[in-house]
């Protein structure tokens, strides 16, 4: 797609159009990339685990992926020692809610070390815990990229994926057997569902929801995310099909190629796409006795929504 953008001109220097929120930089990425695949992980895991499949390699993968995600948001803290003051906000706050669900995923995760049946359990917390993530972006309603409702099924169906892929590049060394047949075909799903939604989200990003700076960040994006990170591990799941000689790697490159795709979907909307609401004027203030003018919203397409 070749859609041009352009700034209204000489709205830049009056400080009027959409900028680039700096406040969520990469550490806040990497809660989204690591929170995401680890809980997808744990959630496959967890399933497998009703048919007699039971790896702490895993589990503890899994836990690891979501606590790195958890540092890292430590790490942005200015004052890391008033870190717990989020758990003061759970009626109002989805990262609190995060926060809360990882009270209960670490120590049920752990207890699945000495009680294997537990891991039955896990995909209750983990989908609980990928659920507010995905909130969390939504509920973010001053960046217009973060606030569409298709944040939340893109959020949620990217980490499924991320956390299937992961699990068949671990498959060889933590599962006597390697990944189970069904695997490759929830890693279809879960690609169709992510590029479906990517699409559709795109197009309405580009349509108008979105300041023309982030639209075309994403359009910039759309090729080498749809390429890479969905057909070629599409291409490579049927290679895995075909040829039996090459099955176990070409699912592992098939699961990096997607953690891939979906670390740098994150990576781009938390941090190159995330333009705020910016400015906008419903009428131009009439000047003695004459009318007012029309409206006018720097940055955005003509015709955009005002709000």
């Amino acid at each position: 797609m070749s859609e041009e953008f352009e700034d209204a001109p000489g709205m830049r220097h009056l400080g009027l159009a959409p900028w680039l929120q700096t406040a969520w930089d990469m550490r806040a990425a990497g809660n989204f990339m690591g929170g995401g695949t680890g809980t997808g992980l744990l959630i496959f895991t967890s399933l497998g685990a009703f048919g007699g499949i039971h790896s702490p390699i895993l589990i503890l993968a899994g836990l690891a992926l979501v606590g790195l995600g958890l540092f890292s948001v430590f790490l942005e803290i200015g004052r890391p020692l008033r870190a717990l003051n989020v758990l003061l906000g759970g009626k109002r706050s989805w990262m609190t809610r995060e926060a809360m669900v990882a009270g209960v995923l670490f120590p049920l995760g752990l207890a699945t070390l000495f009680y294997p049946d537990l891991a039955k359990l896990m995909w209750i917390p983990a989908s609980a815990y990928l659920y507010c993530q995905a909130r969390i972006l939504e509920a973010a309603k001053g960046i217009p990229t973060w606030r569409s409702p298709l944040i939340l099924p893109l959020t949620m169906a990217s980490g499924l994926a991320e956390g299937i892929g992961v699990l068949l590049m671990l498959a060889p060394f933590a599962l006597e057997n390697g990944a189970p047949d069904w695997l490759a075909g929830a890693l279809v799903a879960a690609i169709a569902a992510r590029i479906f939604v990517w699409m559709t989200y795109r197009r309405r990003m580009v349509g108008g929801e979105a300041p023309v700076e982030a639209a075309a960040v994403l359009i910039r994006f759309s090729m080498p995310f749809t390429l890479s990170g969905n057909v070629i591990p599409l291409a490579l799941l049927v290679g895995a099909g075909l040829l039996p000689e090459i099955h176990s790697a070409a699912l592992a490159a098939a699961g990096l190629a997607v953690v891939a795709g979906g670390w740098a979907l994150k990576i781009t909307i938390v941090t190159k796409a995330a333009q705020n609401q910016g400015f906008a004027i419903n009428h131009s203030p009439a000047r003695g006795a004459g009318e007012s003018g029309p409206g006018f919203k720097p940055g955005w397409r003509e015709g955009a929504k005002k709000e």
